[in-house]
């Protein structure tokens, strides 16, 4: 594997050919590489979460803490193979333990980085009350994420949406739209150039930034 060149992470080389020898008895078998890998996304993990913590607060975090192991979950899954084809962190004060609130999941993945935040898998009480602030606030909302700008980086929001009203509410509701959501989370995506520049953590934390007062909705919805 090559060396760290003028900033630039090489652990990308390591997961496209993870890509296409995903088994144990390869990855036992150059679990060297994968070591050098490993600590090469934790080194541009920390870089990031330093940045962040400019404007978040995340506590004492490190990329130790933040990062998700590469071994899959096959148990109750049709995709067998073992590892995963990425790295990835959860960049909040709880590192990967925290799934809600002020939390920034990045994953670096050839072809496939992006950093993505909001509430992803909420309980009937938390779905309740976002769409209880969505009914009752629902331009502070519409004027975040629906702003030039925002809509420019992330797009329009992502999560599973009922087919129908959501119990409790017409289908003629002027925010309907907004109220089918089981999920509410936007991603916004980096080159894998980006991903290697010595700016990346500093773009990262800018996103992060834009992407807070969303956030900041959500927490006060849950409140």
């Amino acid at each position: 594997m090559k060396q760290l060149d003028s900033g630039m992470y090489s652990f990308f080389e390591f997961l496209n050919t993870l890509a296409q020898n995903n088994n144990r008895p390869w990855f036992e078998q150059n679990k060297k590489l994968y070591e050098e890998a490993k600590l090469q996304a934790e080194a541009l993990v920390d870089s990031c979460i330093a940045e962040v913590g400019k404007v978040e607060d995340l506590g004492d975090l490190k990329a130790k803490k933040a990062m998700f192991r590469i071994y899959r979950d096959v148990r109750f899954s049709k995709n067998k193979d073992p590892y995963k084809l990425n790295f990835s962190a959860m960049l909040a004060k709880a590192g990967k333990k925290e799934m809600v609130g002020f939390g920034y999941y990045v994953h670096f993945q050839p072809g496939q980085c992006f950093m993505a935040a909001g509430i992803y898998e909420p309980n009937a009480e938390q779905l309740a009350k976002i769409r209880q602030e969505i009914d009752y606030n629902p331009e502070e909302i519409k004027k975040i994420i629906f702003e030039p700008g925002f809509v420019k980086v992330f797009g329009t929001m992502e999560g599973k949406q009922l087919k129908t009203a959501p119990k409790g509410y017409s289908k003629e509701h002027v925010d309907i739209e907004l109220l089918r959501y089981n999920q509410f989370y936007f991603s916004t995506y980096f080159s894998d150039d980006e991903v290697r520049s010595k700016k990346f953590p500093e773009m990262l934390a800018e996103r992060c930034k834009k992407i807070r007062p969303f956030l900041e909705y959500m927490n006060k919805a849950l409140d």
